[in-house]
């Protein structure tokens, strides 16, 4: 068979055809408009309904994803499964494909705008008409229809056509990253998760009769290792009580976290049930010392300032009307051993005999404050017994801030430094005494309570300054420094909120099995009872030869103290651990608070030593409670901080919302268009489409190129005048007997 050479046919048009006129819109005018929804079709507005309520609906369901909170148990269940993700991607999904839709029909819209308003250039009307059956794709759409209308078209037509249709394609592209835009937006953080139930040990039983604890003694708990970290607790927290020659705390009550692990404690994020509660109030006063005298502890009387010397004598309270105070009858003797460097502190506590043991034996009582779990004023003398006093004192020490009047400086005489031939002395020595009285509500209950905070938290660890040769007390301090004073939030310090109780945690004392305090004080014969819970017992200082001795006996603030530790046998001293002595000495200086006192140096030892104390026998605890607990959970979401409600602007939902409502402006505007600048052109309708560009004079040629099998492509042949000049005509849709025709200007 002979082969059909190749054939470029080349358009030949009459120069008439060149000529520019305006269209003649008199056939147009006479026929009726179809109706709107007649050329767009009943399916295409269904599905164009269905793309406008699917991108409200996502833009809503974005916007209360970004805006809803953690109180949304909904919002919550979404983010704690980690299904943010997932239904952020699927919507957006659905929101690509409302978009392309409005896209597809707008620029179908747009095609039947440019052909009925003679814009095309005739070899690209069958691209602008077959655009009106589903719109086109980006790049044929550039380059079929946007290029040659702009470059062919009449003028004004770029504004009214070309615009849209990019503004269209625009939206219609952006959109499909919406998915990275709001992805962007979510950020890893904790929020509070679903309750839990937990069986939790959180003290040691009361049986009746005793706690089934092993003692351990104050040389043990004061001259411990440094924590190795301070384990996040509730607070409660009350306004300090302002006195001249006073300084206090303020109420302050601390729960701890029964739980072993650190990572337990700093996800915590509420907990509602019993817990070991702790008053760890503190003040202290201006002391009235009377009949002082100094004696030293070596055999043989001889003194050195390694050879521990003893500050006797007796003390009263000179401020009576302190909160919740109940005081001696009687100044209280005391022998407390103490350092003669003058750097050194001593914290010695007094004898309380009445906390001790049985009331009822009329034993020796300091003072102390009444805890928040006991009744006060105590019903009777025998009962509400709780807490301790302290002597802190310092010799010859020229550098305690005076405060507010709490120290007070006394002169004490005592034999000189012995000679070192003769090992006597031979003169005295005068000692200036600067001491303060302090007393403290040290008492622990069990209770219901409610636990609670907004935020997890990081428990805070010493860390040593090799430049300050110190501890960096920053972190701890900001978190064990009482509420009252502190002028950072729960939340900043790491600790949780302890809700106050409904009326009171007062409770009256029993001895009954079980009970959660305030234990009664009983006793069996000759025979004391063990009455005091594992915690206090071990703060409390005492000399380890019976609980007579509770009191009367010191805590040296001294590094040097290894000088004479083990000089003299078992003294009722102990040296402070290098911790206790910098924690304390960063508060009386005020270097780590500017408006600390000597009250909050004793209660946040004494604090730390009772969270050490809880915490080394927790696994031990045989009294268990059933509780509801609700934890920190990590997770991806677009929210605020911590689940909390969003108050900063998200990026990727912004640049979305703003994509999404310019595509609907835009394609609302060719809606409009659309409805007032056609007539008779159905979108979707393909051989209407293609019936509108086959006409005898203007397009039989490019037909003819285009049924050969081997031809160029029909619409690169440009149409030639009659004098070899390449142009272009710009083609439009006329109805004629009613009939639509493809007709040129």
């Amino acid at each position: 068979m002979e082969e059909r050479p190749q054939t470029t046919s080349v358009l030949k048009v009459p120069e008439s055809k060149f000529k520019t006129e305006e269209p003649d819109s008199s056939n147009n005018s006479i026929v009726e408009s179809d109706p709107f929804y007649n050329r767009v079709g009943f399916k295409s507005l269904a599905i164009l309904s269905l793309s406008f309520i699917v991108i409200f609906a996502s833009i809503a369901f974005f916007a209360w994803l970004w805006y809803s909170n953690v109180q949304n148990t909904v919002w919550k269940m979404i983010m704690v499964n980690e299904w943010a993700t997932r239904a952020i991607s699927l919507t957006s999904i659905a929101l690509r494909w409302a978009v392309a839709t409005q896209c597809a029909l707008g620029l179908a819209m747009l095609a039947a705008i440019a052909l009925e308003g003679f814009h095309v250039p005739l070899e690209h009307t069958a691209d602008v008409s077959l655009m009106r059956v589903n719109g086109a794709p980006l790049v044929p759409t550039l380059l079929n229809v946007a290029w040659p209308i702009t470059k062919f078209g009449p003028k004004g037509v770029f504004v009214r056509t070309i615009l849209p249709i990019l503004f269209l394609l625009a939206t219609s592209t952006l959109v499909q990253f919406t998915s990275t835009a709001l992805l962007s937006d979510l950020h890893l953080d904790m929020i509070s998760g679903f309750g839990t139930s937990a069986n939790l040990s959180i003290d040691w039983r009361w049986d009746g009769t005793h706690y089934g604890y092993i003692p351990i003694f104050s040389d043990v708990v004061w001259a411990g290792n440094t924590p190795a970290q301070w384990p996040a607790f509730g607070e409660l927290s009350g306004p300090a009580f302002e006195h001249p020659n006073l300084v206090d705390t303020g109420m302050n009550v601390r729960a701890f976290v029964p739980y072993l692990r650190s990572g337990d404690r700093q996800d915590l994020h509420q907990y509602n049930g019993k817990m070991m509660l702790l008053d760890s109030r503190v003040t202290c006063q201006k002391p009235n010392l009377e009949d002082l005298n100094m004696y030293t502890m070596d055999p043989k009387g001889t003194w050195r300032k390694t050879r521990e010397p003893v500050l006797q004598g007796a003390v009263s309270p000179t401020i009576l009307d302190t909160p919740r105070f109940n005081a001696s009858d009687r100044p209280t003797p005391f022998d407390c051993p103490f350092s003669l460097f003058s750097t050194g502190f001593a914290i010695c506590e007094l004898r309380n005999e009445k906390i001790a043991t049985p009331a009822s034996l009329n034993y020796q009582y300091a003072g102390s404050l009444v805890s928040e779990f006991r009744h006060y004023p105590v019903r009777s003398p025998e009962q509400d017994a709780s807490g301790a006093a302290y002597i802190i004192m310092s010799i010859n020490n020229t550098k305690i801030p005076a405060g507010n009047g709490e120290w007070a400086s006394f002169t004490v005489q005592s034999p000189g430094f012995a000679d070192d031939k003769e090992d006597v002395s031979h003169y005295t020595m005068t000692h200036n005494v600067t001491a303060t009285l302090c007393y403290s509500g040290l008492d622990v209950v069990l209770r219901n309570v409610n636990v609670w905070s907004d935020s997890n938290r990081t428990e805070p660890a010493l860390s040593w300054n090799s430049t300050t040769n110190d501890f960096n007390w920053t972190a701890v301090v900001d978190q064990i420094f009482p509420g009252a004073k502190n002028p950072s939030t729960n939340e900043e310090r790491g600790i949780l909120n302890l809700d106050p109780p409904t009326d009171t945690w007062a409770a009256d004392e029993s001895s009954e099995p079980g009970y959660d305090g305030p234990i009664t004080t009983t006793i069996s014969g000759s025979i004391y009872q063990r009455l005091w819970p594992y915690v206090t017992d071990a703060v409390h200082l005492w000399y380890n030869d019976g609980r007579a001795r509770y009191g009367n006996y010191s805590a040296i603030l001294d590094e040097k103290f290894y000088g004479w530790a083990d000089s003299y046998g078992n003294w009722p001293q102990v040296g402070a651990n290098r911790w206790i002595v910098r924690l304390f000495e960063s508060v009386v200086y005020k270097k780590a608070q500017a408006n600390a006192t000597v009250a909050e140096g004793l209660q946040m030892i004494l604090f730390s030593l009772a969270g050490v104390a809880y915490y080394d026998q927790l696994s031990q605890f045989d009294s268990w409670a059933e509780v509801e607990t609700t934890a920190f959970v990590p997770v991806l979401h677009p929210g605020g901080p911590h689940g909390k409600t969003r108050t900063d602007l998200p990026i990727g939902f912004t640049v979305t919302v703003v994509v999404v409502a310019f595509h609907l402006l835009v394609f609302v505007y060719v809606c409009w268009l659309f409805a007032h600048k056609t007539t008779f052109s159905r979108l979707g309708d393909t051989w209407m489409a293609i019936a509108n560009v086959v006409d005898e004079t203007l397009t039989s040629g490019m037909l003819n190129i285009a049924r050969q099998v081997k031809a160029g492509r029909s619409h690169e042949s440009a149409l030639v005048s009659e004098d070899g000049e390449k142009k272009s005509i710009n083609v439009g849709l006329k109805v004629i007997d009613g009939q639509v025709h493809l007709k040129t200007l």
